[in-house]
């Protein structure tokens, strides 16, 4: 039997605007969820390997593997196992073993050449718009590709090598957030899929030597995406990192661990956001401190908030004035 085939079938049965993503997954609109606001997605935000029928959803978060997809879109057990049971059991014998925290592929083997930065060498424009100074923008190697219309955001490991680039469009051309492979052959460079964002806590590469020469542990903060970090650290906030997205990964709990600081979690004001803080808080407090950098009153109602809409005042006294993730949790 063929597994990739059973379960590409099984997907375009259940899910709306499937498309290819990769070699062995498929993205779709979500089947579990709606938008806050009661309406329907428009894009899509869930994926699904065709090799072992692992879901994840990176939008409400939601994830399991082929035989809970079937029993939540509605299947019962006996339907599950009639018709679809050779195919489940297949699908759970390619799924990856665990990995060992030990043993986090935190450091990579195939860096980029910085070299590669020079042709990204444009400004911005949009981003000085935003209220972000060009020396900020200097410090984190900032560019704009001008072929793709992207804003560039190269992403280092642990060590500090360059690892990925990251663009963001500046047109309506989807995806919003591009992570590099078919573009670096327009530079006449091999295509690249080395590198896996959930493995990259981004500027803990500069956070991890400011804490191991401080006489005592700081917090760090940890955030969402490339510019929300960069606006705490314009503010002043400089140990601060972004999970490129909600999802607290194995890698970034191993990363945070062993840098030993409190926490400080500051994720985007929805509904997403809000899960991401659950998630990465219950996954961090048995051992690390975790606190929770809320809104101010102005913003607490603000769906689209995110921290850099915050003013340089409002970061320092939000930041000074975390609660406990208890607190916040049971207010």
């Amino acid at each position: 039997m063929d597994v990739t085939e059973d379960i590409r079938s099984i997907a375009n049965t259940y899910l709306q605007k499937v498309r290819k993503s990769g070699p062995e997954n498929i993205m779709s609109l979500c089947p579990f969820h709606v938008k806050a606001d009661g309406t329907a997605e428009r894009h899509p935000s869930f994926a699904m390997s065709l090799v072992n029928g692992l879901w994840f959803c990176h939008s409400c978060q939601s994830s399991g593997n082929l035989y809970t997809f079937l029993r939540d879109v509605g299947l019962s057990p006996i339907q599950i196992e009639f018709h679809h049971g050779m195919t489940v059991e297949a699908a759970k014998r390619n799924a990856p073993t665990p990995m060992n925290p030990l043993a986090a592929p935190v450091i990579s083997n195939n860096p980029i050449e910085e070299g590669l930065l020079g042709i990204f060498e444009a400004c911005p424009l949009s981003l000085l718009q935003s209220g972000f100074h060009e020396a900020t923008l200097k410090h984190f190697n900032i560019g704009f590709d001008e072929t793709h219309m992207r804003v560039t955001y190269p992403v280092r490991d642990l060590a500090g090598k360059l690892v990925g680039i990251s663009g963001r469009s500046v047109t309506d051309h989807w995806p919003k957030y591009k992570i590099y492979d078919q573009e670096y052959t327009t530079w006449d460079l091999p295509a690249r899929h080395g590198w896996d964002k959930r493995s990259c806590l981004w500027n803990a590469n500069a956070v991890y030597p400011q804490l191991l020469f401080q006489s005592s542990p700081n917090y760090i903060v940890v955030v969402e995406g490339f510019k929300a970090c960069m606006w705490l650290w314009q503010c002043g906030i400089k140990n601060v990192v972004a999970l490129i997205g909600t999802y607290l990964s194995p890698e970034h709990q191993w990363i945070l661990e062993r840098l030993g600081a409190p926490v400080y979690l500051f994720l985007d004001n929805n509904e997403p956001g809000q899960i991401g803080v659950i998630k990465a808080a219950n996954k961090l407090k048995k051992s690390l401190a975790v606190n929770v950098i809320e809104y101010p009153s102005r913003l607490a109602d603000e769906e689209d908030a995110q921290p850099d809409s915050l003013t340089v005042e409002e970061v320092t006294h939000q930041c000074s004035n975390a609660v406990s993730f208890h607190t916040w949790v049971t207010t």
